[in-house]
């Protein structure tokens, strides 16, 4: 395994924000990741969350993650959702963006992530993932996102990885880590099934609960497209790797303000951040409109968001 493609840290979700006159590209990709890229540990692909409509939304597409490639500087670990309707289309995701990084010679560091319940039952699951993980030479992070498949997925399924399952998962090798994305008292008991396991991490998938109470490993943050050195300064202080303030009433005064402006920030953006935070990247310039409605309560919300950070 390859521990450098699960960093301990800050995660971004990288804001897809789709191009209103040529579906399957993005606007402003250069300029965002450059907003992005000393702050955060590793960047997330991930359509299925930004997509208008999620449930008609397309993977990650060969000339995005061609062009991600060419964008994303050396080292910076990527993370790519391939997460298909069925587990024959998620392993032919995985098969042909698996090709444009041969294509590129890219080697990452690169890892796969997956909502292995959106379209498999619990059953079976650990041999899935042994036959998605025999074809490709990069590691696989399971992500664990019960309100996804509450709104989008199989209606009879379970919504949560049980814990029995994945302490089979992580005996598979290239099984490099969890997003879990949901209550508190199920992230523990993750944290305790992993034990055997030091290098397979579990990362916070939800902010408000990293907020609260964070893990030891890091979170997958949206809102860090907003205010990445703030959630740098969260997340480093969380995990204990902050020495940046030799003198300690400054270490928290800079801690504290950051935390306040995250969490003003998150209460703004938190019911609708796909369509919020592409906004306000927007109305900095960092990324063109792209002419989605919004509603009355989300302009609000970018009308406070701006009044307290009026440019990036």
């Amino acid at each position: 395994m390859n521990p450098t493609v699960t960093p301990r840290g800050l995660i971004c979700s990288l804001a897809l924000v789709p191009n209103p006159e040529n579906r399957g590209l993005y606007l402003g990709l250069e300029s965002l990741i450059a907003h992005l890229q000393s702050a955060v540990e590793g960047l997330l692909l991930d359509p299925m969350f930004w997509c208008p409509d999620a449930s008609n939304c397309g993977p990650v597409s060969s000339s995005l993650l061609e062009e991600i490639i060419t964008l994303v500087p050396s080292g910076l670990p990527l993370w790519v959702r391939i997460t298909g309707t069925s587990a024959e289309q998620t392993i032919h995701i995985c098969r042909q963006l698996e090709t444009v990084c041969r294509h590129l010679n890219y080697q990452g560091p690169l890892a796969w992530v997956d909502t292995p319940l959106f379209y498999h039952s619990n059953r079976g699951l650990p041999e899935h993932y042994h036959n998605l993980l025999a074809d490709t030479e990069f590691n696989l992070i399971a992500d664990n996102d019960p309100l996804l498949i509450r709104k989008l997925g199989n209606k009879t399924k379970r919504k949560n990885i049980r814990t029995a399952v994945l302490k089979k998962l992580i005996q598979e090798p290239r099984l490099a880590g969890l997003v879990h994305r949901g209550d508190l008292g199920r992230g523990m008991n993750y944290q305790r099934a992993v034990r055997s396991q030091p290098n397979f991490l579990v990362y916070d998938g939800g902010e408000r609960s990293f907020l609260e109470r964070p893990s030891a490993s890091g979170v997958v943050s949206v809102g860090a497209n907003l205010l990445p050195q703030e959630w740098r300064t969260i997340t480093l202080s969380s995990l204990n790797l902050d020495d940046s303030y030799p003198e300690q009433a400054g270490r928290f005064r800079h801690l504290w303000e950051s935390g306040q402006l995250v969490r003003t920030l998150q209460k703004y953006y938190d019911h609708a951040p796909a369509r919020i935070i592409p906004a306000v990247l927007a109305a900095w310039k960092l990324v063109q409109k792209n002419g989605h409605p919004l509603t009355a309560e989300d302009q609000k919300a970018i009308e406070r968001i701006l009044e307290h950070v009026p440019e990036p």
